[in-house]
């Protein structure tokens, strides 16, 4: 069994042992103590430790390097890392614990265990999370570049984006990012961890977010809008009789046309066709998709694909 720790109990040790350390540690120091669990291969081993020393710079770790000759020694001073005494009691700094410990950052140590070496209460083992947000190699740097409004370049589904992130959420046990995406002139959402470590941020204040923003109103129960697609229009009409239903999927916005017959057709804004098969298939025959006909025929020959299969 592979007992190596994850990236995310990696960067923990190395932010302990960097503490630890009053002379600096050089970064063959670093990357051959097995404790760390850098890779074994020198070139991977070397790569790690640099993306892991601006994953920390990043959280605004202050990753001080010591230059002696040609040797580099990194170390963080304690005195310019912990925070002050905030004079917690015993019961505060427990319940401090028991909330940061709720929420389980990914697998391992995890990156809220940080928080609490700060105050100095990292004790014991904590309580099970309720529930468990995944960390990914691009959280970092997409925070610290959504923190300094800085536009990020990166490949995704095999296209590079440029794209101005505006903030990050999590849905679903996933992390997204929220943002302008230059290329396609539009709002868009992209899951963080299919951003590949390739991501680069240019110069800070280079995009301004409205006061009034909220990523999370980009990631409603729609999944017919998830994806990385160009939406289409796509027209659908309701039977008579299920408007409050189709209200409150689609909300208050949707463009709705109403027909002498009591039907309805609703506009919806679709990127992915296997979340409007979902919606359709919803309100069994009281629904039909009238345009346009590639996802008309999406919905039919999916629908047709089932019949045969029982038939």
């Amino acid at each position: 069994m592979d007992d190596t720790p994850d990236r995310r109990e990696r960067l923990l040790n190395l932010l302990a042992a960097l503490l630890e350390t009053k002379r600096g540690l050089t970064r063959d120091e670093i990357v051959t103590n097995v404790s760390l669990g850098y890779p074994p291969v020198p070139e991977s081993a070397r790569k790690a430790f640099e993306r892991d020393k601006a994953s920390l710079r990043a959280m605004e770790v202050p990753v001080r390097e010591d230059v002696q000759g040609n040797e580099s020694r990194y170390r963080v001073d304690p005195k310019e890392y912990y925070l002050p005494d905030l004079d917690l009691s015993d019961g505060e700094l427990e319940a401090l614990h028991v909330a940061v410990t709720a929420i389980g950052l990914g697998t391992g140590s995890g990156e809220g265990a940080g928080a609490l070496m700060k105050l100095g209460g990292l004790e014991g083992t904590g309580g099970m999370p309720v529930a468990e947000l995944p960390l990914v190699d691009s959280l970092a740097p997409l925070f610290d570049a959504s923190r300094h409004r800085a536009v990020v370049e990166f490949q995704y589904r095999g296209r590079g984006r440029r794209v101005e992130p505006w903030g990050l959420t999590s849905k679903f046990g996933r992390w997204y990012v929220v943002g302008r995406d230059l290329g396609a002139g539009e709002m868009r959402v992209f899951r963080a961890d299919r951003i590949g470590d390739d991501l680069v941020a240019t110069e800070p204040g280079a995009f301004t977010v409205p006061v009034d923003f909220r990523a999370d109103a980009y990631l409603a129960d729609q999944p017919w809008e998830y994806g990385s697609g160009r939406a289409v229009p796509v027209r659908i009409r309701i039977d008579a009789g299920h408007e409050a239903d189709l209200a409150s999927q689609v909300g208050p916005d949707a463009p709705i046309e109403r027909a002498d017959d009591g039907s309805v057709i609703v506009q919806l804004s679709v990127v992915n066709y296997h979340g409007l098969r979902s919606f359709v298939l919803g309100y069994l025959d009281h629904a039909e998709v009238l345009s346009p006909p590639e996802a008309r025929t999406a919905v039919t020959d999916w629908l047709q694909a089932i019949a045969g299969a029982e038939s």
